[in-house]
Order: structure tokens, then sequence, then C-alpha cells
């Protein structure tokens, strides 16, 4: 990935602001999904970062590897539509969507989706969730991911003292820790 798609993905505005700040190319491409900066931006919904992104005129019609634009994947979000309604934008039908597999029709118990996936990504009262995309390998197993999904905090499993850590279990890689 980029650093400004990294930046974006996360939800970092004012490293974004850098970033465009000093010439990153707003519609380089990450390599394999073809996601540019604004992609990651509507696909993680970070309205500050999408503010951020249209300000520096991004192509709005670049494609993924799988057709589709950030358009779409803003589509299935309300809360950041509006950025790129302003921007003259015509919002993808949720037919389209379910076909481009942003969005997917779901029973309430279908095990296809992890049930922290359904609670996070769907509304209330709504037969649809936006389908998760893990960045590297199935992490559904990890109760770190399953504590984010529910509250956002992707440190909450963790202890709040590093002196707490298990010695046995916690072996970190950078050598200062070491000491």
């Amino acid at each position: 990935m980029t650093p400004l798609a990294l930046a974006a993905f996360w939800g970092y505005a004012d490293i974004v602001s850098c970033l465009i700040e000093n010439r990153a190319d707003v519609n380089a491409c990450n390599k394999g999904t073809l996601w540019t900066a604004l992609h990651c931006a509507a696909f993680q919904g970070h309205g500050k970062v999408i503010m951020k992104l249209m300000e520096a005129n991004p192509n709005i019609t670049l494609k993924d590897n799988q057709g589709r634009t950030a358009v779409d994947f803003a589509s299935a979000l309300d809360a950041i539509w509006p950025f790129f309604a302003a921007a003259g934008c015509t919002r993808t039908p949720k037919s389209e969507l379910i076909r481009m597999d942003i969005v997917k029709r779901v029973k309430t118990e279908d095990p296809s989706v992890p049930r922290s996936d359904f609670a996070h990504f769907s509304r209330p009262g709504s037969a649809y969730v936006i389908r998760s995309q893990p960045l590297q390998g199935d992490n559904s197993n990890s109760s770190n991911m399953a504590m984010a999904a529910m509250n956002g905090d992707v440190l909450a499993n963790m202890p709040e003292e590093p002196d707490s850590y298990n010695s046995r279990t916690y072996n970190p890689s950078l050598s200062i820790w070491n000491r």
C-alpha cells in the first residue's frame, strides 16, 4: 500500500494532509487491489480523510481490481455519502452494491458473516451488511479482532501496563524493549 493509502485506511487525516502537501499522488493505486487512498477512506468510512482527499481533486472514476470505485463504497455508507454527493456523484443502487460484493444480503443467523461484522456494519433492522475484507489472512478467531469489531478499540483485550504482560507469552521483537 502507498503511504497515503495507509494513512487514509486508518483515518489519519493530519498525515493525509501532510502527504498531499508534499505532493503525494492521490490517484496512486495499491498493488493487488488497485485501491486508491479514496477507496481506502471510503471503505473505512473516514469522513475527515475523504474531505482532505476531495480537496486534492482525486479521480473518482478509478476502479479497483474488481471494477469498484470509491463512489461505490461510499454509496453503502450514509455518513460519508454527502462528500461524494457534493462532488456531483450518483449513488450506486443497492442491487449493484450487492452484485459488486460491497454489501451482502444476509439472514440474521448467516454463518458466513461473523456476528461481530453483522453488528458493526449493519444498521438496526437492515437485512444487509457491508462485506468485511481483512487486510491479511483470516483473523476471525482473534479475541482482539472481535473486541475491536464490537467497540472499535484494537487494544481492548490487552493489559494497560507492560508489567502485567505474561513474560512467557509476550516476546516483543524490538530489541529496545528487551533491555
